[in-house]
């Protein structure tokens, strides 16, 4: 995707201060040149992963691998937030038995955190002698859960095998829905995977992980085998499947307490999974993971020594082929620690699951180093699952319309909505520029902006003359590899123009630029506009296919971008601030600068550059995100993934980025609440009442204006301001 144009940048630059065409530079597109974001964010993971290996490959002696599991568990609790300091009481209650012979089932609760119930099932053998080996199954991503015939099977054959088994239900499953709704019988926002990301997201926004969570209720169950009086504490297993599976290594990873592991349909490694479907569930990848060297195969290597079994599935969508790669250096870990027969694989036909064949290979893996068996494996009995109703642990079948108490939600919610950013008092221009320093530090930082000064490399792709303006399609690069297209529209040679504007817009640039569009309006007013598509906008936008939804898969760009440590948000700050180096470059800045307007999510982006860069002389926003702060005390939202700034909760928030622009003119028009809808004026003042007072403080209340823009109001009623004097 590297753009070799140095000899079209001159060209350019002369054609645009010279006011005529360039046709003759002008070059047709190429296919192999496309402008993908996902591309260049893949070479940015696949560089970080090849530091990785070379990484492990220095791991010789078992000092070494000891270090390494120390900063694999130091960086993992980092990622997720850390975990609650205090085990609060389990308040354990068992809710009712069901009698099968040589095994009982008992439906039981307890308290993960204070009035955080947890609802799983507990199956203890009623033969052979106490205390007996457990194991731990975290299920994967169902609406049924711990009752579903999927996970049963795997409770039933060990259970049979003399195990006590605990299953529960993670949150946002089965009996524990965050967000479920009693008219509808259902979740207000979707199946599992939408609750999780819909906790995910805010959880972000603090610096934490849903991980940090499911990971808790896990260590809680494995106390709740614990204080069983049957159960031997010092031969407890786990193993899940899918979520599960994640959870199974996860929980390994971290808790001592565990002797053996059998995760299912997880384990893979993320240079196949990157090119396969990518980032999975919010639970299941972090902010710096692959920045930070952390792959699948760290989590089986910081259980070493103990015995750890992959099972994996050939048309699994966690590949097997980076299962394959995962167990090879895991395996010569083991072998550095002396251990190379407590790893091993159970690979089979089919899709994503846990066939037959791997519960029979888990039974003999648990029967071997929890019970000091010879580990062969015995053909799986008969097994008779339950109607999944028969092992609700509540009334009505959810914990919130049973008994009420706490969800992640209501525990995110009080805890986020108290993260208040730092707000002196300002008083003039000394109090208002030290905000602007401290808030520059603060961008810098959590966004992980780069500044950069390498030629942008301008390529024209075609011209297009239209009524009283001509139209260039331009490609550049704001960075070596990074590749963005943008639309220059500029007025008709005249005795003045307007100031230009830099033009955002969430739909991409092809939208704005339409005919009768804004961008049209806007250089026929007399504005030289370049209405940009930002990375990951407009031709930029290339989502993993094979999704539900074009937005679903989006999200999985926004995920690698965090993950690689390039939050979108400091990839288009840094967009935004090289546009206008090519406007400048280009001669269309004066020292009076740019307007810049965004439409959409994009306004969140503008604020972050406009805070970095004066050249910015004005701000104009329609529907841009509210605020962080509404996110946090909101408990749904819809489609803000594209705003997320991890840890910026706390740090400062889009008023904070305001006032430190002041006296330069703002305007804000129909903000939009974290759900989507238009926030009323009096909503969007209440949260804007900090960069009100900056404005106040230097005599320019004038210059920040809130407001509103009617369904079909032309972009000059809608912004009087756009019709000041010429620039030039």
């Amino acid at each position: 995707m590297n753009f070799h144009l140095k000899t079209l940048l001159l060209p350019c630059v002369l054609w645009v201060l010279a006011g005529f065409p360039l046709a003759a530079q002008t070059a047709p597109p190429q296919p192999e040149a496309r402008p993908s974001l996902r591309v260049y964010l893949q070479r940015l993971a696949m560089d970080e992963l090849a530091r990785r290996r070379a990484l492990i490959a220095q791991i010789q002696t078992p000092e070494q691998v000891r270090r390494r599991q120390a900063e694999v568990r130091s960086l993992f609790l980092k990622s997720i937030g850390s975990l609650p300091e205090e085990r609060s009481p389990l308040h354990l209650r068992r809710l009712g038995t069901l009698e099968r012979g040589d095994y009982r089932v008992e439906k039981i609760r307890y308290e993960s955190l204070p009035n955080f119930y947890v609802t799983a099932n507990l199956y203890v053998p009623q033969g052979g002698k106490p205390p007996y080996p457990a194991v731990l199954q975290p299920t994967g991503h169902s609406l049924a859960a711990k009752a579903r015939t999927f996970y049963q099977d795997l409770c039933l054959g060990l259970v049979k095998q003399g195990y006590v088994v605990l299953v529960y239900d993670p949150l946002g499953q089965g009996e524990r829905q965050v967000f479920y709704d009693a008219r509808l019988e259902g979740s207000l926002v979707g199946g599992p995977t939408s609750e999780h990301e819909m906790l995910g997201v805010q959880s972000l926004l603090a610096d934490e992980s849903v991980a940090r969570y499911m990971i808790w209720d896990g260590m809680r169950s494995l106390d709740v085998l614990e204080s069983l009086p049957y159960v031997d504490p010092k031969r407890i297993g786990i193993s899940g499947c899918s979520g599960g599976g994640t959870l199974t290594a996860y929980l390994a990873a971290l808790d001592d307490r565990l002797q053996a592991a059998a995760p299912s349909c997880y384990i893979t490694d993320w240079e196949d999974q990157l090119l396969g479907t990518g980032p999975q569930d919010a639970e299941q990848q972090f902010p710096d993971q692959l920045k930070n060297g952390l792959d699948h195969a760290d989590l089986v290597e910081a259980f070493a020594p103990k015995p750890y079994l992959i099972c994996s599935t050939t048309e699994d969508f966690f590949p097997i082929a980076g299962s394959r790669k995962a167990f090879e250096e895991s395996r010569r870990i083991y072998s550095i620690l002396g251990a190379p027969e407590k790893i091993s694989t159970a690979y089979d036909a089919g899709p994503h699951g846990t066939t037959q064949r791997q519960r029979e290979a888990i039974y003999a893996w648990m029967n071997r180093w929890l019970k000091g068996q010879s580990g062969e494996i015995a053909p799986e009995p008969a097994l008779e699952p339950e109607y999944e109703e028969d092992l609700l642990c509540t009334p009505t079948g959810q914990v919130s319309t049973s008994w009420g108490g706490e969800t992640a939600s209501t525990l995110n919610v009080r805890r986020f909505s108290g993260l208040m950013p730092p707000r002196p008092l300002l008083a003039g221009k000394p109090e208002v520029a030290e905000l602007g320093a401290r808030l520059e530090g603060e961008i810098r930082r959590l966004t992980r902006y780069e500044a950069r000064q390498a030629p942008l490399e301008v390529q024209v792709l075609d011209v297009t003359q239209r009524n009283g303006y001509r139209l260039t399609r331009l490609a550049y690069q704001p960075a070596p590899g990074r590749v963005l297209t943008a639309l220059l529209a500029e007025p008709s040679p005249g005795p003045a123009r307007r100031q230009p504007i830099l033009y955002l817009d969430a739909r991409g640039a092809e939208a704005a630029t339409a005919p009768a569009a804004d961008v049209e309006q806007l250089v026929q007013l007399g504005h030289t506009v370049l209405a940009l598509n930002p990375s990951g906008i407009g031709e930029t936008a290339t989502p993993w296919s094979g999704y539900s939804s074009d937005w679903f898969g989006q999200e999985r760009i926004a995920w690698l971008a965090l993950m690689v440590g390039r939050p979108l948000v400091g990839l288009r700050l840094e967009d935004i601030r090289r546009s206008l180096d090519l406007l400048q470059a280009q001669g269309l800045l004066s020292d009076a600068g740019c307007l810049a307007f965004a439409k959409g999510s994009l306004g969140v982006d503008l604020l972050h550059a406009a805070a970095l860069d004066s050249r910015l002389a004005g701000v104009l926003i329609e529907d841009g995100l509210l605020s962080y702060a509404s996110i946090a005390r909101t408990p749904i939202h819809r489609q803000i993934f594209d705003a997320v700034v991890p840890g910026v909760l706390g740090k400062y928030d889009l008023p904070d980025l305001i006032a430190s622009l002041a006296p330069r003119p703002v305007t804000l028009l129909n903000l939009r609440s974290p759900l989507g809808n238009t926030a009323t004026l009096r909503q969007a003042q209440s949260e804007y009442q900090y960069a009100q007072t900056a404005y106040q403080a230097l005599g320019a209340a004038g210059r920040f204006r809130l407001g509103l823009r009617r369904e079909g109001e032309s972009i000059t009623a809608a912004y009087p301001e756009l019709q000041g004097p010429t620039a030039r």
